[in-house]
């Protein structure tokens, strides 16, 4: 027999999935299946159906669940691999911010290895989320830089995107150029976006700094992150970054 406390997560879980399977819809699968080129997994639920009852659902939790069983809760969730599952459990442990540590910041971490499977996951994940264990100074800049020598390319895209909210909110343009630097030569085109969306944030902050790192690595990045960076620059200026 279960404990009492596991079984309150399962019946969550179930209620959860219980709605996800009523509301299922084709018409919305097919709809934004073509902008997840890495693969989709979902029910098929419109999102405005889903915004109140993530609400109503995450209430619940607090009511009746611990901290650590909500985080189970959330796990048990990513790894159905369902898109809209792994959407609840993300908004969930946004809900946790003022119980965030670095534990379940390392948490995250194999999180992003095992579950995390396309970029609107990590997206959401390294804005709504990671960025406040940094912004809140749970953990510090160095300890989510360790995450660009993961194995798993959504941990790795995961540093800069992460980055482009702290330093829209910081101006830490050092720290969005050593992360720059980490993961300019990445293999994974996932990762050139993110480094790209990163390093054109930063030069909102620094036009110049940005500018000559991007002079600097003008040869060796790959296009992808020289095309994301010098986006807002202006045309004629722009042509000094293309490759001798």
């Amino acid at each position: 027999m279960q404990p009492k406390q596991d079984q309150k997560v399962q019946e969550i879980k179930q209620d959860i999935r219980n709605f996800l399977m009523k509301n299922a819809d084709k018409a919305i699968i097919k709809k934004y299946a073509r902008y997840f080129k890495e693969g989709y997994d979902p029910y098929g639920v419109a999102p405005e159906k889903l915004g109140a009852k993530i609400k109503e659902w995450f209430k619940d939790c607090e009511k009746r669940l611990t901290i650590k069983q909500i985080v189970n809760l959330c796990e048990e969730l990513l790894k159905s691999g369902k898109y809209e599952e792994t959407s609840i459990g993300i908004r969930f442990i946004a809900g946790l911010r003022n119980h965030y540590n670095k534990g379940l910041f390392n948490t995250m971490g194999r999180w992003f290895e095992k579950y995390i499977k396309n970029w609107a996951h990590c997206d959401t994940a390294c804005g709504n989320v990671l960025s406040s264990f940094i912004e809140d100074k749970v953990v510090d800049f160095k300890d989510l830089l360790r995450w660009a020598d993961s194995p798993g390319k959504w941990r790795r895209r995961a540093v800069p995107v992460t980055m482009v909210e702290v330093v829209s909110k910081t101006g830490n343009v050092a720290q969005a150029l050593q992360a720059s630097r980490k993961l300019v030569l990445d293999p994974e085109r996932v990762v050139h976006q993110g480094v790209g969306w990163l390093l054109r944030e930063a030069w909102k902050k620094s036009p110049q700094k940005v500018e000559d790192f991007l002079y600097r690595w003008k040869d060796q990045a790959p296009r992808l992150v020289i095309q994301y960076a010098t986006e807002k620059i202006d045309k004629e200026k722009r042509k000094k970054f293309r490759r001798g």
